[in-house]
């Protein structure tokens, strides 16, 4: 069996339920290949472990593929979420009633170009660049409990759910990119161009084995919370469950009912590629199509490309 190794962008969870099922159930056994999917590691990233040749593929943004060195030789194949999954929650008793407020406060992020959704979110607001102090931290649920700062970079599916927990609903006010025009997708499946095209036939059955496992995951609930529950033990039931409810409404969005599940839509490349230019950064010589490339998804069998379950 040829080992695919793809480098998830944090641990073990719901979030990556497709992913997970493929590699349990052995999706790709039948074409020969072997899923193996790695948790996050502090140390190196994701498009810096496909770099170094660590692992075949990654669970990474565009923002990641396009803020590294190595955009043009970075290709998007897969993106199962098609919506933003972040929010930037403040104290309901901090006074912060609208971004501009967050001038001279505190925001906790994810190190490693993490926060281009963020940044772009308050230049939209009006809020000048240097005005809001990003801080890195791996962990931005427990600095922003202990007050260390004023708001924080988290997900719906996982941080937002442990905050409302701690703290309740109505202690928290919620901020998010849409109203501004400025979400960005946080998930996909990213490959460098150099290995794809050497192993075509080994990236197209781990796709169709990904696809499957998601299809699953969105049809065979209580399966695919078994194995969840199986490689991430020490995360109750009901937490696996609401996050796989929290992935499949992120999901059903956009390209999805456009044109099937893991569309890898050219448009969020082009998003990122505009955020960027809009906050002055260098963005890289490469147009959104060079990029994202379907052609893996298109090859893939019809039926786990579907979006019947997403009308459910």
């Amino acid at each position: 069996m040829q080992a695919v190794r793809i480098r998830l962008l944090w641990h073990p969870q719901a979030q990556f339920a497709g992913y997970h099922i493929a590699e349990q159930l052995g999706l790709g056994s039948a074409a020969g290949i072997a899923i193996r999917c790695e948790p996050i590691r502090f140390d190196q990233g994701g498009i810096t472990a496909l770099k170094a040749g660590d692992a075949e593929m990654a669970v990474a943004s565009p923002s990641h593929v396009l803020e590294s060195d190595i955009a043009s030789g970075l290709r998007f194949i897969l993106a199962i979420q098609q919506e933003s999954s972040l929010v930037y929650p403040v104290r309901a008793s901090s006074g912060i009633t609208a971004l501009s407020d967050l001038a001279g406060r505190r925001v906790g992020v994810w190190p490693g170009h993490e926060d281009l959704e963020l940044r772009w979110m308050l230049k939209k607001a009006g809020v000048p660049e240097g005005a809001v102090t990003r801080v890195p931290m791996a962990n931005t649920l427990d600095a922003f409990l202990a007050g260390q700062v004023d708001c924080a970079q988290m997900t719906i599916y996982h941080e937002r759910h442990l905050v409302e927990a701690a703290l309740g609903h109505d202690a928290l006010r919620l901020f998010s990119a849409a109203p501004f025009g400025a979400s960005l997708v946080k998930d996909g499946l990213v490959v460098k161009h150099e290995w794809l095209a050497a192993n075509r036939d080994i990236a197209q059955a781990v796709v169709d084995a990904v696809l499957e496992g998601w299809s699953l995951a969105f049809t065979d609930t209580e399966r695919a919370l078994a194995i969840c529950q199986r490689v991430r033990p020490d995360m109750t039931a009901a937490e696996h469950r609401a996050q796989l409810r929290d992935i499949r409404v992120l999901s059903c969005r956009g390209a999805t009912l456009t044109h099937g599940l893991g569309y890898p839509d050219p448009e969020h490349v082009a998003r990122a590629l505009t955020a960027m230019r809009d906050l002055g950064m260098t963005a890289p010589g490469v147009r959104a199509g060079d990029v994202a490339d379907p052609s893996l998804w298109t090859a893939a069998p019809s039926s786990w490309r579907s979006r019947t379950w997403a009308r459910a």
